[in-house]
């Protein structure tokens, strides 16, 4: 027969462990309530100064004003994007590290790198959208077509002898041509660069013929003379500039690309704190100030849901997995 004071011993531990667990349940919980309750460090997978910088630090000034803490800046720019998306997996996921990524990162990436540090739909919690960049089919003036439809008859009968500029393997420039080599059934060459600035020289210089570049890049280039605007990949004309027609109604049906730059959490946040991250997110959208600073550089305001984050990189993923599959697409590493 057991002792009863063993028994009261056991009960009396068997106790005081429920009552830890509620205490610690109770301190999640008004740690969820408090949040957030120290500064906020925002990763941001590309180098200061450039479109994904500008939307970082636009809404980092704006969550900082809402939420009454400091949104403090961390760039950690190499691989596309992967090195501090493999980091950023392994960050704590209580709402203090969050991360803004270029679209490729989480869904050209996977199908180009062997070797990644992160699964974007296992290791990351989607919180929002954020803007989206439409690009602009252009071409040096020596390119002899004078609208989309001369262009691509021209390069399927010179196969091979144009060529185009982006700014490295696997970002939205090189894929998106990519698909537009698919569409077209062209032999268009790809030619990398390390970034916008030495790209364009050489588009402008005539050393490469074409490129897709974002809006506000290729804006000056295009009202100057100096480049041919073949067409824009979004669905309607841009404000920026309206003169220059979709590629949809210049001649290439259904041919729409964009770059979209969106936030992140670590898997396994509360949903508490990604709720409220987007809604954060929603809220800034409204501001006059922050809609002004990005639409004047050819963006479109998104502030999506987490949800439709989450379908946006589904359909994404599948889509350039399927040009980089038929277009045989390589990195080295």
């Amino acid at each position: 027969m057991r002792d009863p004071g063993e028994r009261r011993s056991r009960l009396a531990i068997a106790f005081s462990c429920g009552l830890a667990g509620v205490i610690a349940l109770s301190d999640i919980g008004y740690a969820q309530d408090a949040y957030p309750s120290k500064p906020i460090r925002l990763v941001v997978t590309t180098a200061a100064g450039g479109a994904l910088d500008l939307v970082a630090r636009t809404i980092a000034e704006r969550l900082s004003e809402s939420m009454g803490q400091a949104v403090v800046i961390e760039n950690l720019p190499a691989g596309n994007g992967s090195v501090a998306a493999g980091q950023f997996a392994r960050a704590t996921p209580d709402g203090y590290t969050i991360m803004m990524v270029v679209d490729s990162t989480v869904t050209i990436n996977p199908h180009l790198y062997k070797n990644l540090q992160y699964d974007a739909f296992r290791d990351f919690a989607p919180v929002s959208v954020v803007t989206r960049v439409p690009l602009v089919l252009v071409g040096s003036p020596s390119v002899q077509a004078n609208d989309l439809r001369e262009l691509i008859a021209f390069a399927k009968a010179n196969p091979g002898k144009l060529n185009y500029a982006s700014t490295g393997i696997g970002t939205q420039l090189h894929i998106g041509m990519e698909q537009f080599k698919l569409m077209t059934s062209t032999d268009i060459v790809h030619v990398p660069y390390k970034g916008n600035t030495a790209a364009i020289a050489d588009l402008l210089g005539g050393r490469v013929e074409l490129a897709l570049f974002g809006l506000s890049s290729a804006k000056p280039h295009v009202e100057s003379g100096r480049l041919k605007a073949f067409g824009i990949t979004s669905e309607q004309r841009s404000p920026l500039l309206p003169n220059v027609p979709t590629i949809d109604k210049a001649g290439l049906p259904n041919f729409t690309v964009y770059s979209w730059f969106g936030m992140f959490a670590p898997a396994k946040t509360p949903q508490s704190i990604v709720d409220r991250l987007a809604a954060e997110v929603q809220k800034a959208s409204k501001d006059p100030r922050f809609a002004g600073s990005l639409t004047r550089q050819g963006m479109q305001i998104v502030a999506s849901s987490p949800k439709d984050m989450l379908a946006a990189m589904r359909e994404d993923s599948k889509r350039w997995g399927d040009v980089i599959k038929a277009t045989g697409v390589t990195i080295n590493q």
